[in-house]
């Protein structure tokens, strides 16, 4: 706390400037430093924050021959920042963003560049939940060698709402078989309950290849929950 001396021209002070709070109290006016909240992180904000932490130690482990190896990729990939599609990835950004795609998909961080082309991208056929199920099919069989995908997807939806991100919360994908994918246990850490039969819910979903750092686009889209 520190006393504020004021002056002819200044007559008076209230309010805050930046973390400073002014105040008039029997002693004349304070300034008092506010109080910093205590910063509270979900589980989800704590996982990409812990899996950042390990990509970015991996990458300054790498050699200098690692790092252009990952810069140079990128001529034949042709990757491009989100908002300019004239304006290539760095070699570092790359790194970073796939890396964190393997992680969260429960991967271990790629180490050998493969110069192979994007698999085809999975595609969503619908959401099935039962008492104590929720499962993804996809169209085709998703061979986790080679290739693998992130899910998203909402809380039920009016039926009439166009997709969108808004809510969208990542499923970690367990494979019942090569095309249908357990949710439960994501769902439920994310939302409380599973979805009921007949409602709607909208998703998201992004194909990877497994062998190399490349990456399809993010497809949206919405589907009704069946028996």
């Amino acid at each position: 706390m520190a006393r504020v001396q004021l002056s002819p021209i200044v007559t008076g002070l209230s309010g805050s400037i930046g973390g400073v709070t002014f105040q008039r109290n029997k002693y004349g006016i304070t300034a008092r430093q506010k109080p910093i909240p205590p910063k509270s992180f979900s589980t989800a904000q704590y996982t990409v924050r812990r899996n950042m932490a390990i990509i970015q130690n991996a990458w300054i482990a790498l050699t200098d021959a690692q790092r252009l190896q990952w810069k140079r990729f990128l001529d034949f990939s042709g990757q491009t920042i989100l908002n300019n599609r004239d304006v290539k990835l760095s070699g570092h950004s790359l790194y970073i963003k796939y890396q964190m795609f393997r992680l969260t998909a429960g991967y271990s961080l790629l180490t050998t560049l493969t110069y192979v082309p994007m698999p085809a991208q999975s595609v969503v056929v619908g959401l099935t939940v039962a008492a104590d199920s929720l499962q993804l099919e996809i169209e085709d069989a998703v061979v986790y060698a080679t290739q693998f995908f992130l899910f998203s997807v909402t809380t039920p939806r009016d039926e009439n709402r166009a997709p969108n991100r808004q809510g969208l919360r990542y499923m970690l994908a367990t494979p019942a078989d090569a095309s249908v994918f357990e949710l439960k246990e994501s769902y439920k850490n994310a939302f409380g309950i599973l979805p009921a039969v007949n409602t709607w819910a909208h998703y998201s979903i992004q194909s990877f290849s497994a062998l190399a750092p490349v990456y399809s686009g993010i497809t949206f889209g919405k589907f009704i929950v069946e028996a």
